[in-house]
């Protein structure tokens, strides 16, 4: 079991495969979490119980957020999705239960048993140090796995770079090295081996250097959040050793800041002045209350928040964000209330408050502080930021890791599990492995599909894609990358019959998408486009409706139909149309603001 948990913590956040996989960040990460779990849940089986009180009611509050996940993804408005989470972070019902399991089961294997909390410490620390020192890399251009360009922002002179290591986005990768750097911290003040002590100490500074680096306000503030914390828990009494190192660490920091290597970090601090609020979070989180109003009890289902949220938004913030995908609230306890409703968002109050408890019941004082500090930066980092797969399990293990130091346990020999009990495990077990192994097929054959379109295999290209709606597990919606890709192709396309089979392939997609996307407006802004390519100006007109249905407030659907209206000869409504587009837009784009003009001034 101990190496099972080792292995779960420190592959999971480091895990990437790069022209493997088409979503080469995500995919591989719910493999070691679904497949970890699997053989965790086995291995239970033959693990002695323990009790405790905190045991018992984190095992209370665990097993009705599950069963609260499951009757919410029962009555979500796209249980597919919900079940099997999103293309952006693979978040649904599989990959909940599995972080929740994972948790107990690391809270049962430590309770009562110090050592092992040490142990996953140091898997935690050395995985992270990894982690930490490729986004230093990163930083610095050098990037041996992934495509550095999507990760450099702006234009030069004002270039910025926001790292994102092996999280694949730099804020869930901030976010990570919180409990980083705590475990490198406690490591440091409890390890007597003088090699784990290294690894701590390595573990904290890599960690906050890493940290520093992707400018992630959320997460620095965190830390130092957590810093506090930490401080005020353990009242250490401060040497004339301990403020020469700090102040001469913040004179490293500031010739760094300063130097030529500073330079992207300096416009990072440039841009941050320019938007010291944050940009429209405020409007974010009003307009995603007001959503959550609409289906308090259940939510709108996991997952499904950017499919909903566009009928929600104000006008106010598509003004202040005209291009801006909104894929959460960016707060795992508003995420949780649209998604999963009250009782949900409640639960997660109740296990974040028991992790306080439990801090403040243990024994270790040393060791409940610096994990009630990693829970305390988490909490501030998340009320930024969304759970993903890492970041949740980081967040629910820290948790555990607390509950388990809290009290005096009682452990029960171990018994003989009965054959009910065996085999309830080993059909989860499966259903675990059997979700991760279609993900990754469909995953794969959906990289060999990019791969042939960009080599002009047209043909081949659509055989294989058959293979992936056939293997696609719930909630894996590919039609509208799959429809824009081999539509794309058609251009380059060697032969006659191979444009006329993108160009076919690329509308069923589309029309496919329209009905199931995550992105439903998109979908279908996607089809009235081919729609008007073929000279369909009716299907053209129905679809770009359709996109203002599902998102009224974006600016895109409102400027095309105002041109095909006017070429219709409708001169009053494309007037309006393009009024509409040219304020949600808040005139950013000449372009709109000239159609707007040039519409409504005849």
């Amino acid at each position: 079991m101990a190496y099972c948990l080792w292995a779960i913590v420190t592959l999971l956040p480091l895990i990437l495969a790069p022209q493997l996989l088409f979503f080469y960040d995500v995919t591989p990460k719910i493999l070691v979490l679904l497949a970890g779990a699997a053989i965790a849940l086995l291995l239970g089986l033959h693990e002695p119980r323990a009790q405790s009180p905190a045991l018992r009611i984190f095992g209370i509050l665990l097993a009705a957020q599950g069963a609260w996940l499951a009757v919410t993804t029962f009555l979500s408005k796209d249980p597919a999705l919900s079940a099997g989470g999103g293309g952006w972070r693979r978040f649904g019902m599989v990959s909940q239960a599995a972080v929740l399991l994972v948790a107990w089961i690391v809270a049962q294997h430590t309770t009562g048993r110090p050592d092992r909390v040490r142990h996953l410490l140091r898997a935690i620390a050395a995985g992270g140090i990894a982690a930490a020192l490729y986004g230093i890399t990163q930083y610095f251009g050098w990037d041996p796995l992934l495509d550095a360009r999507p990760y450099h922002i702006g234009d030069p002179p004002l270039t910025i770079v926001r790292p994102p290591s092996t999280l694949g986005y730099v804020s869930y990768f901030a976010t990570y090295l919180l409990p980083v750097i705590f475990a490198g911290v406690a490591l440091a003040l409890i390890e007597k081996s003088p090699a784990w002590k290294i690894v701590g100490v390595a573990a904290g500074l890599a960690g906050t250097a890493a940290l520093i680096l992707t400018g992630t306000r959320a997460a620095l503030l965190a830390l130092i959040g957590g810093a506090v914390f930490l401080g005020l828990w353990l009242r250490p009494r401060i040497s004339v050793r301990a403020v020469v190192v700090g102040l001469g660490a913040l004179v490293l920091l500031t010739g760094f800041y300063f130097s030529p290597a500073g330079r992207l970090l300096r416009n990072r601090a440039l841009w941050i002045s320019g938007d010291p609020a944050g940009g429209s979070r405020l409007l974010l989180w009003r307009d995603s209350m007001r959503m959550a109003r609409a289906r308090w009890l259940v939510g709108f289902g996991p997952e499904t928040f950017s499919i909903w949220f566009p009928q929600y938004q104000s006008a106010e913030l598509a003004r202040e964000h005209p291009t801006l995908y909104q894929e959460s609230p960016h707060n795992i306890f508003l995420d949780m209330l649209v998604d999963q409703g009250l009782p949900s968002a409640l639960i997660l109050v109740a296990v974040t408050v028991l992790g306080f408890y439990a801090a403040w019941k243990a024994r270790d004082t040393i060791l409940a502080g610096t994990l009630a500090a990693a829970l305390a930066a988490l909490l501030v980092s998340q009320q930024f930021t969304a759970f993903t797969v890492p970041t949740a399990l980081f967040f629910y293990l820290t948790i555990a890791l607390l509950v388990a130091l809290a009290f005096d346990p009682v452990h029960l020999p171990p018994s003989r599990p009965g054959v009910p009990k065996v085999a309830g495990a080993v059909v989860l077990a499966v259903a675990l492995v059997g979700f991760a192994s279609a993900l990754v097929y469909a995953d794969a054959s959906l990289a060999r599909v990019d791969r042939l379109i960009q080599a002009g295999k047209i043909a081949e290209a659509s055989s294989v894609y058959q293979q992936v709606e056939r293997w696609a597990p719930p909630g894996m919606r590919t039609e509208l990358w799959y429809s824009r890709a081999i539509v794309a192709s058609a251009a380059h396309a060697g032969n006659r019959s191979d444009q006329i089979v993108a160009v076919r392939q690329g509308l069923e997609a589309a029309f496919r998408a329209a009905q199931s996307a995550e992105d439903r407006e998109n979908a279908w802004l996607n089809l009235a486009v081919l729609y008007g390519r073929q000279d369909d100006a009716t299907h053209a007109v129905e679809s770009l409706r359709s996109a203002i249905a599902c998102a009224p407030n974006w600016y895109k659907p409102h400027w095309l139909l105002a041109q095909v209206l006017w070429v219709q000869g409708n001169r009053g409504e494309a007037c309006t149309e393009a009024a509409l587009a040219a304020d949600r837009n808040a005139r950013r784009d000449p372009a709109i603001a000239r159609t707007a003009a040039e519409f409504c001034n005849r």
